[in-house]
C-alpha cells in the first residue's frame, strides 16, 4: 500500500490526536498512571508502518516537550525531569519495532501480529523503567533496586498491557481496511 505525503501527515496527525487522548484516559496509580498511549503507540507501528508510526510517535514528544499538555501529566521541556519520559522517549522505537515486524502488504497472522506487538511492548518496558530508575536516583536521590523498579514501573501493568496487545491485535485489520489507499 503506497500512501501520499499528505495522507502520511493527515495519519501522523490523527495519531497523535489519538495517543494524546490515550494520555487522558487514565488511572493514576503511583508514579507511572495507566493509560491508553501505548495502544496507539503500537497501532501507529501495525498500521502507519515503522517510519511513519515512528515520526508519528516522535512528533506527539517534541509537540508535547514544546508545551502542548499532551501528555498525562501535561507537557513542557521540564518534562524530561519526569520519572514517566523514558516511557515517552520509547514510544518511537516501540513503533517502528511493530512495524518491522508486521509486514506492510498485510499478509501475516495473529501469532505475528501479537509477536509485534508483544515486542512493542517489551521496547517500551525496556527503556522506561531504567530511565524511572535513573530518574529516581539522579532527580529525586532515591537507590532502588531492579526488583522495586520492576514492581513500580513495569508489574503493575502488566495485565492492561496484556489487554491492550489483544485490543490492538484485533484492531489492526478493519482498521487497515477503513484506510484511503
Amino acid at each position: 500500500m503506497t500512501r501520499s505525503r499528505t495522507k502520511d501527515i493527515v495519519l501522523v496527525a490523527l495519531t497523535v490526536a489519538l495517543t494524546t487522548a490515550g494520555a487522558y484516559l487514565r488511572l493514576p496509580i503511583g508514579l507511572v498512571p495507566i493509560s491508553l498511549q501505548t495502544l496507539f503507540v503500537l497501532l501507529s507501528g501495525a498500521i502507519l508502518g515503522p517510519w511513519v508510526g515512528a515520526a508519528a510517535m516522535a512528533s506527539y514528544i517534541v509537540l508535547g516537550l514544546s508545551g502542548l499538555p499532551l501528555f498525562t501529566g501535561g507537557g513542557g521541556p521540564q518534562y524530561i525531569l519526569s520519572p514517566t519520559f523514558g516511557f515517552l522517549l520509547s514510544f518511537p522505537l516501540a513503533s517502528m519495532v511493530v512495524g518491522l515486524i508486521i509486514p506492510p502488504d498485510g499478509r501475516y497472522g495473529t501469532f505475528r501480529r501479537l509477536v509485534a506487538l508483544v515486542s512493542g511492548t517489551l521496547v517500551i518496558y525496556l527503556v522506561g523503567v531504567p530511565w524511572l530508575g535513573l530518574n529516581l536516583h539522579i532527580v529525586q536521590e532515591k537507590n532502588l533496586g531492579a526488583g522495586t523498579l520492576m514492581m513500580m514501573g513495569m508489574v503493575p501493568f502488566l495485565p492492561g498491557d496484556l489487554l491492550k496487545v489483544v485490543f490492538a491485535t484485533l484492531l489492526i485489520e478493519p482498521v487497515r481496511r477503513a484506510l484511503p489507499g
